[in-house]
């Protein structure tokens, strides 16, 4: 299970959605009268619970080697998850903007680890896909 690649990148998946559990600041902003303000992930119950989904989705994922199509299967879900998590994320944002006013912001450095997360899912579904064709050649050899 742990030999083949597609379970390295199911790891980093859910290895990315865990670390942005871990450290939640998202977003940062300087407010008309000079402060500081934080958006974070821990501020929305939404965005907690897709960060769990996106982070367990891809290790569940791992465990089901024996059946390709199934595998194939959540790793669409889960790639769906992380791209509702992302709009979630940006419209959030805006929002915390428009509520403080915020003249100047960023985005900190582990906003861009959900983009990683689709990456690593979609080079698991490539692992898989070439498992597969490399069954039915050596089915087809016999």
């Amino acid at each position: 299970m742990i030999q083949r690649i597609q379970s390295l990148w199911l790891l980093l998946s859910g290895a990315c959605c865990a670390i942005l559990l871990f450290s939640p600041e998202v977003y940062s902003g300087v407010a008309a009268d000079g402060v500081t303000k934080i958006f974070s992930v821990t501020e929305s119950s939404l965005l907690m619970f897709l960060l769990g989904i996106n982070s367990a989705l891809p290790l569940i994922t791992i465990f089901l080697f024996k059946n390709r199509n199934r595998q194939k299967r959540n790793i669409i879900i889960n790639l769906i998850a992380v791209a509702i998590f992302v709009g979630v994320q940006k419209y959030l944002t805006v929002e915390f903007t428009k509520q403080f006013g915020l003249q100047q912001g960023h985005w900190q450095y582990f906003a861009i680890l959900p983009f990683f997360s689709i990456l690593f899912l979609v080079l698991a579904y490539i692992g898989i896909r070439k498992d597969e064709k490399l069954l039915s050649e050596s089915n087809r050899m016999r």
